[in-house]
């Protein structure tokens, strides 16, 4: 009889449960990045300076450098990795071609934690540009330095807060002479693309 009341209750219980299984979410091991970019651990504010609404078209940069640039080339608009934005500006005639380019970095928040875009942009310059030659006479953002020289080509790329600015020359002056044109459209560029 006992054994009869047990099996009963057993069944009485198992029936009356009728929970539906819960499914668990799977997540895809390498986390999407959320861009916040006003904000950091603690809450305060550090908005990043260039962000891809902010900055300017090729048009507008060709209006505000001048120094007889032709028409652009379209705007070449990237999306190069999570919480990074890029646009490149050309300019060309037959003999020469300059190149404005800028790459930003907007704050991130994912799984590994929060990153500023500053603190990208600087670990973007410091790994491609450690062995480049330092030039400390363009004057603009916290590190410039020269790519390796090639024939009638030089160009130069700045550091500045969030982003990495890059400014190349090729066709047209060799050596010093090519790096002091370069100095001067990487001066108009950077005021060109203040926010």
């Amino acid at each position: 009889m006992r054994a009869v009341v047990g099996l009963v209750t057993s069944a009485v219980l198992f029936a009356g449960c009728s929970a539906k299984r819960v499914e668990t979410p799977e997540f895809d091991s390498a986390s999407t990045p959320v861009s916040t970019p006003s904000m950091k651990p603690g809450g305060s504010a550090t908005p990043v300076k260039y962000t891809a609404e902010n900055t300017r078209s090729c048009a507008d940069v060709r209006q505000q450098v001048g120094a007889d640039l032709p028409d652009p080339q379209p705007d070449g608009d990237q999306q190069p990795g999570a919480g990074s934005w890029a646009r490149t500006c050309t300019y060309k005639t037959a003999e020469q071609a300059v190149v404005f380019a800028i790459r930003s970095w907007e704050n991130t928040d994912d799984a590994t934690g929060f990153t500023s875009g500053n603190d990208n942009a600087k670990r973007y310059f410091a790994d491609r540009t450690s062995s480049w030659e330092k030039d400390g006479g363009v004057g603009i953002g916290s590190d410039a330095r020269w790519r390796e020289p090639r024939a009638s080509a030089c160009a130069l790329e700045a550091l500045d807060e969030n982003a990495v600015l890059t400014v190349a020359l090729t066709g047209g002056a060799e050596g010093e002479q090519c790096r002091t044109a370069v100095r001067e459209l990487a001066k108009k560029f950077y005021a060109a693309m203040q926010p």
